[in-house]
């Protein structure tokens, strides 16, 4: 049968211009990862061959990529994405069905569609409330919307809508697809219309037609963008009947539902739609919507490469052409100044290195702003933004005058959220080093008694661990059951800080993991696993060493003549531990302990080089140490110690098997692997800066007097509990370590393809 529809798809110059908008957007690939370029080295031969493939009935499009985007704060959206060689197809069904389903869509539809959009649809409702004088409103959404449109339904109306077998099969095709991850594990499709495929927004308008379709003829207000949409009513009664009505088509025609039971309100009371607040005839950015801006505004600085991402540069042109046009100036201000604040943050991750504001001015220019005022007077403002305007605040003309005002405020900000993070990490541990205490559960508290009196309460609901540093410590039972409902771990320390009793919540043993630990040592994982233990240890020494080098290369002569030295040492053993050739395991292992040992003992002297005009250092020793620097080192690394055992057993490891510290009985040999990527910033920064600050550490009779354990515990403690930036967002150094931990385990069980050691930047 002729299907002259299908024939204008498979058409070479339709392809061809399908082509030229998937050349202009040059959007991410799909399964494939091959870009836009690649594919358009070869276009007349890649587009001859889709020919040939359509026409033969012999194409079949690739699974879509599956990945996952922010949605709001606690949702993430699945998109689908198509590699070049699919998104030419579907763009080409796009162009030929388009203007057919167009035809018969109605005004009171506005996503995706030539001519109408976001602003328009705004407009709209406004134009309905202000002059059509509608008084009362229901403002819904459907839930799950484009994942859960049934494909039976939606295809009984496409097919006898486009009468073209050929496209119509073409499009189930697209709907049906399967999508993998970055596993290639394939997820099938079995209802819903995939976000991310080019004809899935026609398809969507389609299908809710019926909707729209009722609306109009019932004469009622009503302006739909996607699966947003208001109804609206001169009089409460009419805004409930439409409200009935269009639920039934909803819920028993189109077999959908909507997210909440929409209510409806006097539009007097003011109202919000698609992030916009009406109110009194007033549009404006509503307080949720602005606070998520921000946020997209924050997830795209990390959503690439430099300062300026692309990414960042999409988001800000996307919120300028919707709410740039509808929002108040002063809202576009206060965005741009928190963009500036999100920046500024961004730089210093970035570069560590003072005197670069020149440079960050040069790259802040590239960016668009959003506030009118901002764009005409634009360096002038970067320029304050930066700390580098010379123009007084007298001189600024008024609509400036915030501006300052708002410099000050984020300090202010900053400066609170950093205090409030002290404060939220200081109810994170409980440390006990008197003897002779209680503890107890109170309501949600922990009690800590001594003689019967309450001497501390501490909330369970920030609790993440009990530190017992002293001996005769005694518990309510109530309490250890508590911990352990809140996940809240207990370890016991000796006087040398090593562990000698741990109370955890119960965390059995994975099978998977540990038949995938075994495996390693019959495959390239147990070699690798070495290498990244040691090549880790030997990068954050040198990056240890590095940091006191910038303070310490114009004080110290004898640090200065050292370093150079140093550096290439310790490069060269990097180099030689990623290279090291293998085939037995032990022998490996063997030579990987002879590089590190050379490393750590190269690393040592550099210490001793710091540390030496304030107390004696004569080496690393880790057992009987009896010197102030040792003992405080291995006290330290006993309280790490307890929280790399407790992540290795919450990441459901054997901590038994291990690969750089050969198993051995029951010895915990993996604490003793993970263990070394932790030690330099754990630990050696904190006992090196207490050395320096010579802050009355003292060692009697070769143990450390309580005083001085009291201060190595409570520095170690804040150290685990600081915040840095790792994998793209904050977080406190113990979760790096269980993050770690994870990323070993997934990484031995094929769930990941490599493991990296944590190596901050200096």
């Amino acid at each position: 049968m002729d299907d002259p529809l299908f024939n204008s798809v498979c058409n070479r110059e339709t392809l061809y211009s399908a082509w030229l908008r998937v050349k202009e957007k040059n959007t991410a690939g799909g399964i494939d990862l091959r870009t836009v370029q690649e594919y358009a080295v070869a276009i007349d031969k890649n587009l001859d061959e889709l020919v040939k493939q359509l026409q033969s009935g012999t194409y079949i499009q690739q699974p879509y990529r599956e990945v996952f985007i922010p949605k709001n704060e606690t949702e993430k959206r699945r998109l689908g994405l198509l590699t070049v060689n699919d998104k030419i197809v579907q763009t080409a069904v796009s162009i030929v069905v388009t203007p057919i389903i167009e035809r018969g869509f109605l005004k009171v539809s506005y996503a995706y569609r030539s001519n109408k959009g976001p602003v328009k649809a705004i407009h709209q409702v406004r134009h309905l409330v202000t002059n059509e004088r509608y008084a009362w409103l229901a403002s819904c959404d459907i839930d799950n919307f484009f994942d859960t449109i049934p494909h039976d339904a939606l295809f009984g109306r496409l097919s006898s809508y486009l009468k073209s077998p050929g496209t119509t099969e073409l499009i189930r095709m697209f709907v049906k697809m399967g999508r993998v991850n970055k596993h290639y594990q394939w997820k099938d499709s079995r209802k819903g219309i995939p976000q991310g495929g080019v004809v899935s927004p026609l398809l969507a308008n389609f299908y809710l037609y019926p909707l729209d379709r009722l609306m109009v003829d019932k004469g009622y207000g009503f302006v739909r963008y996607a699966d947003d949409f208001v109804i609206l009513g001169h009089t409460e009664e009419e805004a409930k009947k439409a409200m009935a009505e269009a639920m039934a088509v909803i819920t028993h025609d189109l077999k959908l539902a909507l997210n909440e039971e929409a209510v409806v309100i006097p539009v007097s009371k003011g109202f919000e739609f698609l992030g916009i607040f009406f109110n009194n005839g007033q549009i404006d950015l509503s307080e949720h919507k602005y606070n998520r801006l921000i946020a997209k505004m924050a997830e795209a600085t990390g959503l690439g490469q430099g300062l300026i991402t692309t990414k960042l540069k999409e988001t800000v042109q996307g919120i300028a052409n919707f709410y740039g046009q509808l929002v108040t100036q002063d809202k576009l201000e206060r965005l741009d100044d928190e963009l500036m604040a999100i920046l500024r943050l961004r730089w210093d991750a970035l570069q560590k290195e003072k005197n670069k504001q020149s440079s960050f001015l040069s790259q802040l220019q590239t960016l668009q702003l959003l506030a009118q005022e901002h764009i005409i007077h634009k360096t002038e403002y970067l320029r304050q933004q930066i700390g580098l305007s010379s123009t007084s605040l007298e001189k600024k003309n008024k609509h400036q005058k915030h501006i300052p005002k708002t410099l000050k405020s984020r300090e202010a900000v900053l400066f609170r959220k950093h205090e409030y993070q002290k404060l939220e990490a200081a109810g994170f541990d409980l440390a006990i080093t008197e003897a002779g205490l209680f503890l107890g559960k109170k309501d949600k508290m922990v009690a800590v008694h001594n003689h019967g009196l309450v001497v501390k309460e501490i909330p369970l609901i920030n609790l993440k661990n009990i530190s017992i540093l002293s001996d005769g410590i005694s518990f309510s039972s109530n309490l250890v059951k508590s911990c352990a409902e809140n996940k809240i771990s207990i370890d016991f320390f000796g006087k040398d800080g090593m562990p000698y009793a741990m109370i955890i919540p119960p965390s059995f043993f994975s099978s998977e993991v540990g038949i995938a630990q075994l495996e390693a040592y019959r495959n390239d994982k147990g070699f690798m696993m070495i290498r990244m233990f040691v090549f880790g240890k030997i990068n954050n020494q040198t990056n240890l060493i590095k940091y006191y080098g910038k303070y310490y290369l114009k004080r110290l002569e004898s640090f200065k003549n050292a370093f150079p030295a140093f550096i290439a040492t310790m490069e060269k053993l990097a180099d030689t531990s990623m290279n090291m050739q293998h085939e037995d395991l032990d022998e490996f292992r063997l030579k990987m302990f002879a590089i590190e040992g050379q490393a750590s003992a190269n690393y040592w002297d550099m210490v001793e080089i710091l540390i030496r005009s304030k107390t004696s250092f004569q080496g690393r020793e880790r057992q009987g140490a009896t010197d102030l620097v040792n003992s405080m080192l291995n006290y330290g690394y006993g309280m790490l110690y307890a929280r790399v055992t407790e992540s290795i057993i919450r990441a459901r490891l054997n901590p038994c098997l291990s690969y750089l510290h050969k198993p051995e009985g029951n010895r915990p040999s993996l604490v003793f692997d993970l263990i070394e990527e932790f030690r330099q910033q754990a630990v050696d920064r904190v006992v090196i800066a207490l050395v320096i600050k010579n802050k009355n550490l003292k060692i009697e009779n070769g143990l450390m007097d309580d005083k001085t354990r009291k201060i190595v515990a409570q520095k170690v403690i804040a150290r685990l509990d600081a915040i840095e930036k790792f994998h793209h967002r904050e977080m406190r150094f113990y979760e790096i370590i269980q993050t770690q931990a994870v990323a070993l385990a997934n990484y031995l069980d094929g769930t990941t393809k490599s493991y990296k050691p944590y190596m901050p930047k200096w």
